[in-house]
């Protein structure tokens, strides 16, 4: 995308140096064209456009209109920081009571109905309503915003009559196209309100799509409104028809935004009637408009809604489901090339959900589609979870198979959900739970795997599974990792080039056995949940003993004010803190770390020189193969909530990927990342993520951690293990991980999966 954004730069600056106006004719075409980009929901585009605009800004009034304009689209494309600075700015240049600040005041107002200030947003709106007296259209869409922050509050008995008064007042506009905008907008909120509604609904798309014979673009909408009406009725000859009328209209205007949502509306209805090659043609075609728009398809849509979830998935996951039941029919090439199309598909859906989690189209670079070079004994396995199935996708890079399983996603998943809260809390159970898993996972691909010799699991768990170390599977004999070695993937195409540093390759070791004043700087609920617990009586050795923290690691920015007078006490209390710090030591961080510097040429930053700053300075001098940080760490559901412990502050993923991309260009890149004492959010599917978010980001081959709460003195040992098994000459990380864990399987003290099989290899095995 950054490739695309400076593109489009020189595009609008070679546009501007060729057209030779003046600096006010250039401002105003640049205004009128970013306006036009937005409308179009073309946001990069707009973005550049609007930046470039304001260098030609030679008035307050300019620079108000661009930072104003600036701020929708920065809201359309869901920075909401951005937007938020970017339309306050506009509101403190623009001191004028006219149109354009009630637009500004509308749009902020817009923005903080969508994190929940109400109260701000209803004050907001009131201003600009205020403003707006003399601009019927700039009223009603006031209005409507005003409605919709009503509705989401519970006021949704009122909030119909209060749409059909709005609709009286727009029906009496002079504009037809602002006519249509804002029926279409009062359309969609009548038809959230469910049966009540319906009938205003109809209306308002009906009277749209006549006042939109002149807009092609608003006529577009208005038809997908009115077909979306007809399917949610399951009158599906009436959505087809008005569905195939809008999706000539956009391919007219080159709409992918529309086009996505309309093919995928084709491909249900089409699926619907049974038509099972039409609804795989229109799968692709939505596919094809999502690749063709990616980078301005927002990570959130409104009201905080995933587009990967809301949107992405579905489509990828319908286009992967129909690719492979046409499998099932087929034979050679034509087998191999509609499951080659399902393994690409599913690759998608990696990428997207990776970079949901990450918060932006940005976060991957050069994503590798190069997918068929395997080393020799090596499968790749893609489970894919479907409603009514489960559908097994394996390959050893020349060859590709399928497995189905007739087992349904909710009995899948509440098997995979009672085994991981088996191994997170070391329940004897473990080994029973893990065995119908092992069979409808790896027990139908055994011989398939047997005849071909393979000896690594590659594993790109779905959803569910992501939670569960394939490792612990059990067929009643033995477990999975006795047998094979295992490395996890987030998807192929995200993997760097596997190369394997040379011997003499120098690694960088941080650790911590007792904290420092990072104490302080934890997110606030993890601080209140461990004092609340302290004043319970809880277990002064119980976060040594667990290498772990409590689990309430979200939620803690909007504190109450109790809990944040509780917070300040607990800041301000010495003794506390000092009790905190005694909680969060890790004794056998120490010994692990003394082993391990003995292993291999190191450097080593231990307890309070393992700062922010000293660990910035390390990596900035010179270039390390591998970095093993013996911290606590932990993985949420996003990588906002994702950080690892410094002796004196913490680091969010973001700094730690900046921190360990700090290094000179010519440099080669960072071989492995561990993190030994980390863990997920327990029950989160999201939060295993973070291994392979923070590893591609800072373009690390892998990454090493660990899923659970892990005991202090099994994690020294598997490290210890880990990389003595690694040094030997032809060992991969995945084998060396397979003799680690076998090592603690062995030993009577660690033989339960909770000890060992919490840590996952994620990405590049060799």
């Amino acid at each position: 995308m950054h490739l695309i954004r400076r593109h489009h730069f020189w595009l609008v600056l070679l546009l501007v140096s060729t057209l030779g106006f003046s600096a006010e004719a250039d401002f105003s075409q640049l205004l009128q064209q970013g306006k036009q980009y937005l409308h179009q929901d073309q946001y990069s585009l707009a973005l550049d456009t609007l930046v470039t605009a304001q260098h030609y800004a030679g008035t307050d009034q300019q620079r108000a209109q661009t930072a104003g304009l600036l701020g929708q689209t920065y809201y359309r494309m869901h920075k909401f920081s951005e937007a938020e600075a970017a339309l306050r700015q506009a509101l403190a240049l623009d001191q004028d009571s006219g149109l354009d600040r009630a637009r500004w005041l509308a749009a902020l107002a817009n923005l903080q109905a969508e994190h929940g200030q109400s109260d701000e947003a209803s004050n907001l709106y009131g201003q600009a309503l205020k403003l707006a007296q003399q601009d019927s259209g700039l009223q009603v869409g006031i209005r409507l915003g005003q409605n919709k922050l009503h509705s989401k509050l519970g006021a949704k008995d009122t909030s119909l009559i209060e749409l059909n008064s709005i609709h009286d007042k727009v029906v009496t506009l002079a504009k037809p196209e602002e006519r249509a905008v804002l029926l279409i907008n009062l359309a969609s909120q009548s038809g959230a309100l469910g049966s009540d509604g319906l009938k205003l609904a109809y209306e308002s798309y009906q009277q749209a799509s006549l006042d939109a014979a002149k807009s092609p673009r608003l006529l577009t909408e208005a038809l997908m409104g009115l077909a979306g009406l007809y399917e949610i009725q399951r009158r599906t000859d009436e959505a087809l028809r008005l569905n195939d009328q809008a999706i000539q209209s956009a391919q007219a205007l080159d709409a992918h935004d529309l086009l996505l949502e309309l093919h995928w509306r084709q491909a249900r209805l089409q699926r619907t009637l049974n038509h099972k090659a039409e609804a795989l043609a229109a799968y692709r075609k939505s596919v094809e408009s999502i690749e063709a728009i990616r980078q301005d398809i927002p990570i959130q849509y409104q009201n905080g809604r995933s587009s990967f979830r809301e949107t992405l998935e579905p489509v990828y996951l319908g286009l992967a489901d129909l690719l492979l039941e046409q499998a099932k029919g087929q034979s050679g090439s034509d087998k191999t090339q509609s499951l080659r199309l399902a393994r690409d598909t599913v690759e998608l859906i990696k990428q997207s959900e990776l970079e949901d989690f990450l918060g932006g189209r940005c976060a991957l670079h050069n994503v590798n589609r190069r997918l068929e070079s395997l080393a020799s004994h090596t499968a790749v396995i893609y489970p894919v979870i479907l409603p009514d199935r489960l559908e097994l996708l394996v390959s050893n890079g020349e060859e590709f198979e399928q497995f189905t399983q007739t087992v349904d996603s909710y009995t899948l998943q509440t098997s995979v959900t009672k085994l991981a809260k088996a191994l997170r809390n070391n329940k004897d159970t473990a080994k029973t739970l893990a065995e119908p898993l092992h069979q409808w996972l790896i027990a139908p691909l055994e011989t398939w795997l047997r005849q071909r010799q393979v000896d690594t699991l590659v594993i790109v768990p779905d959803g569910v599974l992501r939670l569960v170390p394939f490792a612990a599977l059990h067929n009643g004999q033995y477990y999975l990792i006795e047998r094979y070695n295992i490395a996890t993937s987030p998807g192929l195409s995200l993997l760097e080039p596997l190369t394997k540093p040379d011997a003499d390759s120098k690694s960088l070791l941080v650790g911590i056995s007792e904290p420092g004043s990072v104490i302080e700087h934890l997110p606030p609920a993890i601080l209140l949940a461990m004092d609340e617990e302290n004043q319970l009586g809880g277990d002064e050795g119980k976060i040594a003993y667990g290498r772990s923290l409590p689990n309430p690691i979200e939620g803690g920015e909007n504190l109450s004010a109790n809990r944040l007078a509780n917070l300040k006490a607990l800041l301000e209390n010495p003794n506390k803190l000092q009790r905190l710090k005694r909680q969060y030591s890790l004794p056998g961080v120490a010994d692990e770390m003394d082993k391990l510097s003995q292993q291999m040429p190191n450097t080593l930053l231990m307890n309070e020189d393992f700062t922010v700053a000293r660990f910035t300075e390390t990596l900035a001098k010179e270039p390390y193969a591998r970095v093993h940080i013996a911290s606590h760490g932990v993985f949420g559901s996003t990588a906002k909530t994702s950080f690892i412990m410094a002796f004196d502050n913490v680091i969010n993923m973001d700094d730690l990927e900046k921190l360990l991309k700090s290094g000179k260009p010519t440099q080669s890149p960072l071989d492995l990342l561990t993190l030994s004492a980390c863990e997920t959010a327990e029950g989160d599917d999201r939060a295993p993520l973070g291994f392979s978010g923070i590893a591609i980001k800072a373009k690390a081959g892998s990454a090493l951690g660990s899923l659970w709460r892990v005991n202090d003195d099994a994690a020294s040992k598997l490290m210890v293990e880990f990389y003595q098994a690694l040094a030997k000459p032809g060992t991969s990380k995945a084998q060396a991980l397979r003799q680690a864990q076998q090592a603690l399987l062995k030993d009577p003290s660690f033989a339960h999966p909770y000890y060992w099989a919490a840590f996952v290899l994620v990405g590049n095995w060799l």
